[in-house]
């Protein structure tokens, strides 16, 4: 299959001029100087930001989807959901990683998935300042340069069996915040090659590009999961929960480039007491 043939299903390329639709917005909100956020998490000791960005393109987005696919359901980071019992519903996060926009680090990135009947078929990581795109359907995924149809490769997992030569992220080592989720944690930056922090869903999109070998996280939304699944499946990779169950939705989650590598990690985290 080509790159041409790929984008012949009319919800590939759409998803695709959708996020860099909304990536213009955002690569000039992210050059700004007068950029501010609020915590969404204000009062808890927590911090969850959001700017003025995140809310214009989410709806941009849903703007465009309801122009074309008025039928069509969406679950948005921002704005919450609807007809969420659809038989399409778009799920989306308009900036993943606002931390990481907010310090002007370029490893945010814009995410677009489509259910059909509750199913993620299409999942897309999207930078616009790179700009790179990788997009998936379960049975094939691409990784994007450029504008139009850039310079698009097929995407596919690296080779590594063995976690001592693995390349790994993660986003935020505060997130594992009980002693067993610390434990594996701390047994996974021993036993890897590297443990990386803080690129959130680029993480994915370089394993499925075969850049790194596993991506892992503790409690994963459902929009950044429903996004990752066909990604990762279609690149040859694979996706479970810490128990080793598929198509996990959301919450505790491994990538792996291959099965053997896969079950490693799985050992550990049984090893460290992070899954009963």
């Amino acid at each position: 299959m080509s790159f041409v043939d790929f984008l012949a299903n009319e919800h590939a390329d759409f998803a695709l001029a959708l996020a860099r639709e909304a990536g213009a917005v955002l690569a000039e909100a992210f050059r700004a100087a007068d950029l501010v956020a609020e915590n969404k998490e204000a009062g808890t000791g927590g911090f969850d930001p959001v700017t003025a960005a995140d809310r214009a393109a989410e709806e941009l987005l849903r703007a465009r989807i309801a122009e074309r696919y008025p039928a069509h359901g969406i679950i948005g980071e921002e704005f919450g959901s609807e007809k969420e019992d659809a038989e399409f519903v778009w799920v989306l996060d308009p900036i993943d990683g606002t931390r990481s926009f907010l310090c002007g680090l370029p490893t945010w990135t814009t995410l677009i998935a489509l259910l059909h009947e509750g199913r993620p078929v299409l999942g897309l990581v999207h930078q616009p300042l790179i700009p790179f795109s990788v997009i998936g359907d379960g049975g094939s995924c691409w990784h994007v340069f450029g504008e139009g149809r850039g310079d698009a490769r097929r995407a596919r997992v690296g080779g590594t069996t063995r976690l001592e030569e693995a390349l790994a992220g993660t986003t935020l080592p505060g997130l594992y915040d009980t002693a067993r989720k610390r434990a594996f944690l701390e047994a996974m930056m021993a036993r890897a090659r590297h443990v990386h922090f803080d690129a959130d869903a680029m993480f994915y999109a370089l394993v499925a590009s075969g850049r790194m070998d596993v991506a892992f996280d503790t409690g994963l939304a459902r929009h950044d999961a429903a996004v990752i699944a066909p990604i990762i499946s279609g690149a040859g990779g694979v996706f479970t929960d810490w128990h080793g169950n598929e198509s996990p939705q959301g919450g505790d989650v491994i990538s792996s480039a291959t099965p053997v590598l896969h079950e490693q990690v799985l050992a550990l985290a049984r090893e460290t007491g992070a899954v009963a």
